[in-house]
């Protein structure tokens, strides 16, 4: 039996998997193994599977779609799976779900996902929590190689959060001791299902590993293999010290009560003392290894450690710190020596530096950026730390403030030039105008002569006649649409409160409907706030539109709207030919029309969406059923609000 078992292990056939360095899912240990919860979990499976597997590593979810693609790799690790995974392989059964949580400092200034809204959040490159992120309102992503590289950024304040998976991010802070200072908010932000993808033509191994699944994963070997790599969260009876503290105490206070009770005390304290002393010693280590510099100052604000790095950003200050120099004394020198850029006296320095370091000790530490005689640029800070410690954190954003910098200069120039294209299109059209009116009365001047001459002209000639007038009226259309175009940008932000119903009536009133059309205006819209002309101007246009090119001599046109928590979306539905899908994108830009045949200048659609966009909403074309198209503009829900606040404002 045992000879058959041999040659069985040694034909079964390999598959290959790739897998990421994200630990405790997947990685690779000191021995260059490869372990973790994906890991454990495949074993068995292949095992279940008749299947022997050759793990390879990659950096990120990336690189491991890239290798199934590729032929390179026949199944991944766990992942997210997201559409876009999905199609890049096939899925097995699920196996579990990641929880996507926002993390935050607890001492800080968030306390809920709204509070979330317009900060900073740090995520792993390439990673599902990307998307997630994505649903903050307004935040500002920072992307980071690996989980392990955004723990000390949200610690230090650099972010204000992290978005990643709950249990391995959870398992890296209790790593770094540091899950009593970072907290994850509720509820979750996505619950993302996970399991294996094999590659998209090997349909059969899917097969395979489902039935494998099916016959050897049960619930409570997942709950197994997840309190082996998630563990669980620290308590205190966990710290040996005080367990033996309290241990001793009780035998101590068997016998001597008040010796007992003093013991304890000492112990309880050491304890904590050593806990400090370790995580202060874990934040320097882990800043040694970034472009930043520490100091921690002790309960007088004497340096007592300084890391590496502060050595050698700040060399010129190393001695003063060996010394024994306080927080006070090294701040003032950068100043007076002038390390740090400034052209204050002496005075104002010591009245600047007792402001920080008062506003420190009040818990008031707030982000400075500072720049050296020699150009670099730092965030500064000068922070509490427990109850007996200070520090003074450095991180060199040179890169970044050059960044910046270079953004503004590029933005500066692109308003000039927008401005002068502005203005330039104003002018041509200007320009453009008197000559062809003039050129129209000639036009009309000329008919009316040879009208009454009785001048016949003969049929070709009546064609071009009429050919001439029409593209001269076609000229004169494009000119003054040229004209509204240019100076949309301009006129757009004059905002005001209007009722959308009545107001719309009037604006089909001007447009002047077709014999045959009926136009349904929904009654009670909400409110907005815009530029009533704009808004006349961009709804006029798309009732025209709709009218204008409707292929029947009978139809309905609905104006409607609809709200949600962001935005107030009016709709305008036409039962027209429609617009071809591929054409959605193209109808917006300047002098597109989809047919040489159509009348106007191409602007129509082009200055709404710039007139839209200016009031920081959006105009989308979709297909109305049975046929037609629905043109929707969208208002910033901003608008309710300001209504709501003039209602109170009324009733107070």
């Amino acid at each position: 039996m045992t000879g058959l078992a041999v040659a069985t292990v040694a034909m079964a056939e390999s598959i290959r998997m790739t897998y990421e360095e994200f630990h405790p899912y997947s990685f690779t240990d000191s021995a260059g193994e490869p372990q973790g919860v994906s890991i454990d979990i495949m074993r068995r499976v292949a095992d279940a599977a008749g299947y022997e597997v050759l793990f390879q590593p990659v950096q990120n979810p990336s690189g491991m779609l890239e290798e199934l693609r590729s032929g390179a790799a026949d199944v991944t690790s766990l992942l997210a799976l997201t559409p876009e995974r999905l199609a890049a392989g096939l899925a097995t059964e699920t196996l579990g779900a990641f929880e996507l949580r926002a993390f935050v400092r607890g001492n800080g200034s968030v306390a809920n996902l709204g509070d979330l809204t317009g900060t900073t959040v740090g995520v792993v490159r390439g990673s599902f929590a990307v998307s997630g992120a994505g649903l903050i309102p307004f935040a500002r992503l920072v992307e980071f190689d690996t989980t392990d590289d955004l723990i000390l950024p949200l610690l230090t304040g650099e972010i204000d959060a992290v978005v990643s998976a709950h249990n391995g991010f959870l398992r890296r802070l209790r790593t770094a001791e540091v899950e009593d200072q970072i907290v994850a908010l509720e509820p979750p932000l996505v619950t993302s299902p996970y399991g294996f993808v094999v590659a998209a033509e090997n349909e059969p191994l899917r097969t395979e590993l489902n039935a494998a699944i099916y016959s050897s994963i049960s619930s409570e070997y997942l709950a197994e293999v997840e309190q082996t790599w998630f563990g669980r969260s620290r308590t205190l009876w966990d710290n040996v010290l005080v367990r033996w503290g309290l241990l001793i105490s009780a035998a101590m206070l068997a016998a001597i009560l008040v010796l007992g009770y003093w013991f304890f005390h000492y112990r309880k304290r050491s304890a904590e003392l050593s806990r400090d002393r370790a995580s202060d010693q874990l934040l320097i280590s882990a800043l040694d290894e970034v472009a930043a510099a520490i100091v921690i100052y002790d309960s007088n604000l004497k340096a007592i450690h300084w890391n590496h790095g502060f050595e050698l950003i700040f060399p010129s200050m190393v001695p003063a710190l060996k010394k024994g120099a306080t927080m006070r004394q090294m701040i003032m020198q950068s100043y007076i020596d002038g390390t740090i850029q400034n052209d204050l006296s002496d005075v104002e320095i010591l009245e600047k530096v007792d402001l920080f370091i008062e506003d420190m000790r009040c818990g008031r530490a707030e982000v400075r950026t500072v720049r050296t005689q020699d150009g670099r640029v730092f965030q500064a800070r000068d922070v509490k730390l427990g109850v007996r410690h200070f520090a003074s954190l450095r991180v060199d954003v040179s890169q970044l403030q050059k960044q910046q910098d270079t953004i503004a200069q590029q933005a500066t120039s692109l308003e000039v030039a927008n401005e002068d294209l502005r203005t330039f299109s104003s002018i041509a059209a200007h320009d453009l105008k008197a000559p062809l009116f003039s050129l129209l009365n000639l036009i009309d001047f000329m008919a009316e002569d040879m009208k009454e001459a009785g001048i016949s002209l003969p049929p070709e000639i009546e064609g071009n006649w009429s050919q001439m007038e029409r593209l001269s009226h076609r000229m004169m259309q494009l000119v003054q649409d040229l004209l509204v175009y240019s100076t949309t940008q301009s006129e757009s932000h004059q905002s005001e409160m209007i009722e959308p119903s009545p107001r719309l009536q009037e604006v089909l009133d001007l447009a002047g409907p077709r014999d045959g059309f009926n136009v349904i205006i929904e009654a009670d819209m909400p409110r907005l706030r815009v530029n009533p002309i704009a808004f006349d101007m961009v709804m006029r246009n798309l009732i025209v539109n709709a009218l204008q090119h409707h292929d029947q001599d009978h139809g309905t046109i609905i104006l409607s709207a609809e709200s949600t928590d962001e935005v107030v979306m009016l709709s305008v539905r036409d039962d027209g030919p429609g617009i071809p899908e591929e054409h959605y994108e193209q109808i917006f830009a300047p002098f597109h029309r989809l047919s040489a045949s159509t009348e106007g200048s191409g602007l129509g659609l082009a200055f709404i969406k710039k007139t839209v966009e200016s009031w920081g909403g959006t105009v989308q074309v979709s297909a109305a059923q049975p046929r037609g198209a629905v043109f929707t503009v969208s208002f910033p829900q901003s608008v309710a609000q300001d209504e709501n606040a003039d209602q109170q404002q009324w009733a107070g």
